[in-house]
């Protein structure tokens, strides 16, 4: 802070000097001594006055620049206060902005993290799994019409009558039956062996007449027509079943789709990072692949059943053949009863 300096006055220097030079007055002893008092005195009085006129008019001027001085300096100070403050009060604010932002860019990005990581666990290889359910679907509602293909070429058919020539001369021409066709996927092979199952076909009656011994034979080849064509039909089911795409193959590939070669390490590696939701659309893949696989088992116990009925079917029609005797034939025994 300035601290205040008198200047050297002129003045002052002055009136001291004037005084020095004054010599004592001794009005009682001098005459006239009272007038040059009076004027010494004047003098000296004109002298100080304006002694202290220039000196207090030095000292206001002085005062006064030094308070245009100080208020200059507390101005300063002041803005410079204030505009520190304003700077601190602007950082904070700022400071203050870029951290409420920043916590809200954060919670955005782990939002819209967490909702790609939960929208996209969809399970392991979802579309793979589709397209192999899509299959099976396919394989098991095309199996009627395969299983219609294979018994086509069978030579026996209910209600027709062939030539057992043409059976013969099949036999002879293929290779032995094998009932692995059935499971090979060779449908051909396995239309093959259902025919040399079923049989030759009957022939054509001599007599078409109506008559008793006419009416015998229809309903005896009725009976035989039934039980042969269940056994074509449960035979061409299994072949249909066991076909290169069959129902059974896209079930294998279907379920190789979890477990495979590697006991269904690869399965577990895709759906360790998931989000639950994706490892429950898995699970719900794998039930809906297992409720289809129990379908299927179901659909083999009727066929189980099926094929027990005509087992029943034929043992009945031995037993009723082997104690009844047909009009126009004899008796039947056990030694001339043929299984078809």
């Amino acid at each position: 802070m300035t601290r205040f300096r008198l200047p050297a006055v002129g003045g002052l220097n002055a009136v001291i000097v004037a005084i020095s030079v004054v010599a004592p007055a001794k009005a009682q002893t001098c005459f006239g001594v009272e007038a040059r008092v009076n004027v010494a005195t004047s003098a000296l009085t004109t002298a100080i006055t304006g002694a202290i006129t220039t000196t207090e008019a030095a000292l206001v001027a002085q005062e006064i620049a030094e308070r245009a001085r100080l208020l200059s300096a507390v101005k300063v100070l002041t803005a410079q206060s204030a505009a520190g403050s304003d700077q601190v009060s602007n950082g904070f604010r700022a400071s203050s902005e870029a951290l409420a932002t920043t916590v809200v860019t954060q919670e955005q990005r782990q939002a819209v993290a967490f909702a790609a990581h939960r929208y996209g666990s969809i399970g392991y290889d979802p579309c793979g799994s589709n397209i192999k359910a899509q299959a099976l679907f396919t394989a098991m509602m095309g199996s009627t019409a395969i299983r219609q293909q294979i018994v086509a070429p069978v030579r026996s058919q209910p209600g027709r009558y062939a030539d057992p020539k043409d059976w013969v001369a099949d036999v002879k021409s293929g290779d032995a039956p094998d009932g692995a066709s059935l499971y090979s996927g060779d449908t051909a092979a396995a239309s093959r062996f259902i025919n040399a199952i079923v049989g030759p076909p009957d022939p054509q009656p001599r007599n078409s007449g109506a008559s008793a011994t006419n009416d015998l034979a229809r309903l005896e080849k009725t009976g035989r027509d039934t039980y042969r064509s269940m056994t074509a039909s449960v035979l061409a089911d299994i072949a249909a079943d066991y076909r290169t795409d069959g129902p059974i193959a896209q079930a294998r590939t279907l379920s190789s789709h979890w477990q495979g070669n590697d006991g269904g390490a690869a399965w577990a590696a895709g759906v360790a990072g998931q989000h639950d939701r994706g490892i429950i659309q898995d699970a719900v893949r794998m039930e809906a692949a297992n409720l289809a696989l129990v379908a299927h088992q179901i659909k083999r116990g009727m066929r189980t059943e099926a094929t027990a009925a005509a087992l029943l079917l034929a043992m009945v029609n031995a037993r009723i053949s082997n104690s009844v005797a047909a009009p126009g034939r004899g008796s039947a025994s056990p030694a001339s009863f043929q299984t078809p």
